[in-house]
């Protein structure tokens, strides 16, 4: 009997961790076409597996023409406290992902599902703490 009720307990525990642990996995992108030619492309993509690949790309156009840059940037994401934390090890770091998101946090936007009204709210990664400027504080959007 002792056996059983410590088994249902266990059962019982780990669905509510399944339940509670939010699936982010998805292409969240934040994306900006000026009409002077500009461009800022950012993507982030979070894998089932728990890694990531952001890549970003933007185009300065001046009177020299356009120059473009792109920086990459790879590693791993987990959840803790509906925050998700990003890590880049040293093995993630090359000549193309140059990009180290150790110690970035976000989280992700959606509409409540206590919210009743008729307000559209767009899945989206907010970024709060980075070391990376260029993303700290954006909210990508959820590619559907």
């Amino acid at each position: 009997m002792k056996r059983l009720l410590i088994i249902l307990l266990l059962i019982t525990s780990f669905s509510t961790i399944a339940q509670t642990e939010e699936d982010c996995s998805g292409s969240y992108y934040f994306l900006i076409e000026a009409k002077d030619g500009h461009i800022l492309d950012y993507k982030m993509q979070l894998n089932p597996d728990k890694t990531f690949v952001y890549t970003s790309f933007n185009r300065v156009v001046d009177m020299r023409g356009n120059h473009d840059t792109t920086k990459k940037g790879k590693g791993t994401w987990k959840v803790e406290n509906k925050i998700i934390k990003f890590t880049t090890e040293l093995k993630d770091l090359d000549q193309d992902h140059t990009l180290n998101f150790t110690g970035t946090t976000a989280r992700i936007v959606k509409k409540s599902p206590r919210d009743t009204s008729d307000k559209v709210v767009p899945t989206a990664l907010q970024f709060y703490k980075s070391e990376i400027r260029t993303i700290e504080n954006l909210k990508f959007l959820l590619k559907v």
